[in-house]
């Protein structure tokens, strides 16, 4: 009965056929998800997948929900937040489209984020709108910025300190798995454009020659854009543990 019932609320008993891909732990977890925290985006998701949404999109968008109820529900014990209908409406639209598993993921971690005691919040839409404009080796290189440089020091009022990020140009192609130098080029340039590399000096390959590093400092904006990926709401200062440094400390003192 419970299956029938998640089916159900997904409005797709009449497609079960045609989405065999899906599997029924990932509808369950999709439905759980939307019925716990956003019953309204519950009913138009299933309006969605009944009329509209093919069975391809229907399966991305669960797979993403699943994945938000499973982030949901390991970051809030007490499950008592709700979830804004328009950043479920955002989520679910992008995330239909995509089946690249690491982007889809920052979906999920975006999703659960953005839940909030009166479901009032938008603070994750301008995070929801960075990620929408991002290719998968964007996501890459994003995710290579923070995890390889992650702010060592904080500021006044618990802002961050980006540590700077120096990569060999040479090595470019190996550590995001393509040569396409063209490519490396236009994407850092896209990254710097939106804010998310480059802090204190420009991001990408700078212009010139003799040049021999590529700049993919990780922005303040990334690493919220991380940390809200990852499903947490704290702080950055708090996800990484930080401590402000002692008046007067310059931020080389402690990189």
């Amino acid at each position: 009965m419970r299956d029938d019932k998640a089916l159900d609320l997904l409005g797709i008993k009449g497609l079960s056929d045609s989405v065999k891909a899906t599997t029924q732990g990932v509808l369950d977890g999709a439905a759980a998800f939307l019925s716990r925290v956003c019953l309204p985006a519950a009913e138009e998701f299933g309006l969605a997948l009944r009329d509209r949404v093919s069975a391809w999109r229907a399966g991305n968008a669960a797979r993403m929900l699943s994945g938000a109820n499973a982030v949901y529900l390991s970051n809030n014990p007490n499950q008592e937040d709700r979830l804004s209908p328009r950043l479920a409406n955002v989520a679910i639209e992008e995330a239909s489209w995509i089946d690249d598993v690491g982007i889809r993921k920052m979906w999920s971690g975006l999703l659960a984020s953005s839940t909030s005691p009166n479901r009032h919040s938008d603070e994750n839409l301008i995070l929801m709108n960075v990620l929408k404009q991002l290719s998968s080796l964007e996501v890459r290189m994003l995710r290579f910025a923070v995890e390889q440089a992650p702010p060592k020091n904080v500021s006044s009022y618990d802002l961050i300190v980006p540590q700077e990020l120096m990569v060999p140009i040479d090595k470019l192609g190996a550590a995001f798995a393509t040569h396409d130098m063209q490519r490396l080029d236009r994407e850092l340039d896209h990254l710097c454009g939106l804010g998310l590399i480059g802090f204190g000096s420009p991001g990408g390959i700078p212009l010139g020659f003799g040049t021999d590093y590529a700049v993919l400092t990780p922005s303040p904006l990334a690493l919220h854009l991380y940390v809200r990926a990852q499903g947490s709401k704290s702080s950055p200062a708090t996800f990484w543990n930080l401590k402000q440094q002692p008046s007067g400390g310059s931020d080389s003192e402690a990189s």
